[in-house]
């Protein structure tokens, strides 16, 4: 009976192994397939006046020039709002927060933030930047919009990287007489270095792939004068809305190449930042680590 048991439960640990491959290859043969399509049906119009020269509205061989100077700057004007206020957030609630209704009341508001759809938050950047302060379409309406949409996320991330810190550490620079500041200055923060460079860069993918929040907020259109323009109040269309602009709105003769072409270039943006975030997050554990 002991041996039927145990052939039994070796069975059953294979078969679940072979569930778990299998679904592995399953997601790897799906991604491959998509990043395959991708590459095929756009890399015949890349070049390098395609990924330089600025758009076309009617006719043919208009570019993505500055709808990829505008992705980064959306992306690092974002990160400059985001990063340190989370990062503020996260160390009042895991260092000078106690657990009361002031703590329990900015957990539950941005777990409420975290759930409003893109499209939603969107139309409320259009409310507020757009109409109420009447900035029209700007690289700084579509910033903040981003802020507040990827904050719960950056905020919980930097929560947990804070968290992991040992409290050994804390307790040990304290007792050798550093303030509870420069104790969270020199030892907290860089302790949670790595995790924090980590959500940092994944967050930066998520800025890149976002259309329906930047539609109402930073615009469509790069027809101003100066299109590679630093201003904070200019229209900013960023590589993502400017794929969805060229298929669903846009009359460029050629519009399937430049949406295809499109398409590659942001998938190889969010790839490389995904991959910036595993050697950068793996580079500061090391050095934090000592190993």
């Amino acid at each position: 009976m002991e041996y039927f048991l145990r052939r039994r439960r070796q069975w059953g640990n294979l078969v679940a192994l072979a569930c778990f491959w299998m679904s592995a290859i399953l997601v790897m043969v799906l991604i491959v397939a998509l990043l395959g399509w991708l590459v095929w049906s756009g890399a015949s119009a890349l070049s390098w006046s395609f990924l330089t020269s600025v758009p076309n509205e009617t006719g043919a061989g208009g570019g993505i020039g500055p709808e990829i100077f505008n992705s980064f700057y959306l992306l690092f004007l974002t990160l400059f709002f985001t990063v340190p206020l989370a990062l503020a957030v996260a160390l009042y609630l895991e260092e000078y927060a106690q657990p009361g209704i002031v703590a329990s009341a900015i957990q539950l508001a941005a777990e409420a933030l975290a759930t409003v759809p893109s499209i939603v938050m969107g139309l409320f950047g259009l409310l507020v930047f757009v109409f109420v302060l009447r900035w029209r379409f700007s690289a700084l309406g579509g910033a903040l919009t981003l802020t507040l949409l990827n904050l719960p996320t950056m905020m919980r991330m930097t929560q947990q990287a804070l968290h992991a810190v040992p409290g050994s550490l804390r307790e040990a620079s304290l007792a050798l007489g550093a303030t509870k500041w420069r104790t969270i200055i020199h030892v907290v923060i860089p302790g949670a270095i790595a995790p924090l460079t980590t959500g940092i860069v994944l967050i930066a993918g998520r800025i890149f792939g976002e259309t329906a929040a930047l539609i109402y907020t930073a615009g469509v259109s790069v027809s101003n004068a100066n299109p590679y323009d630093f201003g904070l109040f200019h229209p900013a269309e960023t590589l993502s809305v400017h794929l969805w602009y060229t298929h669903a709105e846009g009359v460029a003769v050629d519009a399937q190449r430049i949406g295809s072409g499109s398409a590659v270039v942001l998938v190889a943006m969010v790839v490389i930042f995904n991959v910036l975030a595993r050697l950068i997050g793996n580079f500061f554990r090391r050095r934090t680590s000592g190993r």
